[in-house]
């Protein structure tokens, strides 16, 4: 994630590669982070020594070992981390309640600039960082700010969501497939059909059930699929997805 947010700030035109220094054990993810170029390094703490802002992309797993080893080298940085469900207190722990800390939440779909981020600041932060998090976020995609007790929330809707979307385009190639298309077909006509209504939902600021009712007409074949759909049980379970990757989030950073 965090390589592939570099990589849209930079070819967005917002950060320099020469004003990035990344860093991280993988051999090989420093290499890929040079073919960008971007200055690299094996240790964390020479990283954030050259950096004024610092971005923490760890697994929850290994975050304390990383505070740890750069708490002294952070100073007056700005720290921003996505790691899922740890919550700001845990960092103001090791680093101290002093340091600028603002969480946010991306997901994978920065790195073709069309993230969906929320992020919450602690009350370090002064108002022109938490706008310059806010410009950078907006930069590879769309960002909101919210309130840090519904991160986990934003974890299970944005964060995981993609992968959820994936699995309903799937399945809509493989009705496509089903019904006599090719597979090449029916994945180009699919990609197409969930980006453009995502586009539609976004440029009309209409809501989803609008645009159902527009596709939808008496005795027709869209209220034919969705009443396929309602007997599936699709509906109930989204929700439930949503709902199950947000509790894990919370157990995450626990």
């Amino acid at each position: 994630m965090g390589s592939g947010m570099a990589s849209s700030l930079i070819e967005a035109g917002v950060i320099p590669a020469e004003q990035i220094v990344a860093a991280d054990i993988d051999e090989a993810r420093r290499q890929a982070m040079q073919e960008l170029g971007v200055a690299t390094t094996d240790r964390a703490s020479e990283a954030v020594a050259q950096a004024a802002t610092v971005l923490l992309a760890v697994k929850p797993q290994v975050l304390d070992e990383v505070l740890g080893d750069i708490a002294g080298a952070v100073g007056s940085r700005l720290v921003v981390t996505i790691a899922a469900g740890v919550r700001i207190a845990r960092y103001e722990a090791m680093l101290g309640e002093q340091t600028s800390i603002i969480r946010v939440m991306p997901n994978i779909l920065c790195t073709v600039g069309e993230a969906a981020s929320a992020y919450c600041a602690n009350a370090a932060c002064s108002a022109e960082q938490v706008a310059r998090v806010d410009e950078l976020l907006n930069a590879v995609g769309t960002a909101v700010a919210v309130k840090e007790e519904l991160m986990d929330a934003v974890t299970g809707l944005s964060g995981s969501g993609p992968a959820f979307v994936a699995v309903f385009v799937e399945a809509l190639i493989d009705g496509g497939v089903a019904a006599g298309l090719s597979r090449d077909q029916a994945a180009t006509l699919a990609a197409q059909t969930v980006s453009g209504t995502g586009r539609w939902l976004q440029e009309s600021g209409c809501s989803p059930s609008a645009l159902k009712d527009m596709v939808t007409s008496p005795g027709g074949t869209t209220i034919a699929g969705i009443k396929a759909l309602e007997k599936g049980g699709l509906r109930a379970a989204v929700i439930e997805a949503v709902v199950a990757a947000a509790k894990r989030s919370r157990e995450l950073g626990s």
